[in-house]
């Protein structure tokens, strides 16, 4: 049953779970996102769409600062002299349905990988996409079924990945060599949620 609503719905991801057990699927178990060119359908995490997203800080890169759901691996982009975040380790933000339904009004922030990066003021960027945008709307495939990502390249402890479809990212967690060493000495401080494997 997991593995028709994957079908139906697309994969589950969970960067807390990633980070205690590795990149699979939180519903059915399949491995994904295992940063090579191959896209691999992930669903909307609807708990954090529809109650709210919780931030930490990633970096500072092109004259923005970066954060990332600890749960589903949304990002959200600031410029540096406008982050209303800055002072904040952690914190929780709510989508912007107003952009969700309208579009994305976005600044340019730079080109790479092959692409155009834009960001909204709501924090919302998005990669690939072509030059000269000043407003970018979700297409309905992406909002209905999900969406397509691959791999874009590693970002310290995470690895970018962005939708094929709507140039959405995500900042995905990887196990690192010490982390996988800190397991064997202690054990987490909060319960990771487990995967639901039937």
């Amino acid at each position: 049953m997991t593995r028709l609503i994957c079908l139906i719905w697309g994969h589950a991801v969970d960067n807390r779970v990633f980070l205690a057990e590795g990149r699979a699927c939180t519903r059915c178990g399949t491995t994904l996102l295992r940063d090579d060119p191959a896209p691999a359908r992930i669903g909307h995490t609807l708990s954090c769409f529809l109650s709210h997203h919780t931030y930490e800080p990633v970096g500072a890169r092109d004259g923005h600062m970066e954060y990332a759901c600890v749960r589903c691996g949304h990002p959200l982009l600031f410029p540096l002299d406008a982050d209303p975040y800055s002072e904040r380790d952690r914190f929780q933000k709510r989508v912007r349905y107003a952009c969700g339904l309208s579009g994305h009004h976005v600044h340019r922030v730079g080109e790479r990988n092959g692409g155009v990066e834009y960001a909204c003021h709501c924090g919302h960027s998005f990669v690939h996409q072509p030059d000269r945008r000043s407003l970018v709307r979700h297409p309905l495939a992406c909002v209905l079924l999900g969406h397509w990502v691959s791999f874009v390249r590693p970002r310290g402890t995470f690895s970018e990945y962005a939708c094929i479809t709507c140039g959405h990212p995500f900042l995905f967690a990887q196990v690192t060599t010490r982390q996988l060493r800190l397991r064997w000495i202690k054990a987490p401080a909060e319960p990771v949620p487990q995967r639901h494997v039937s």
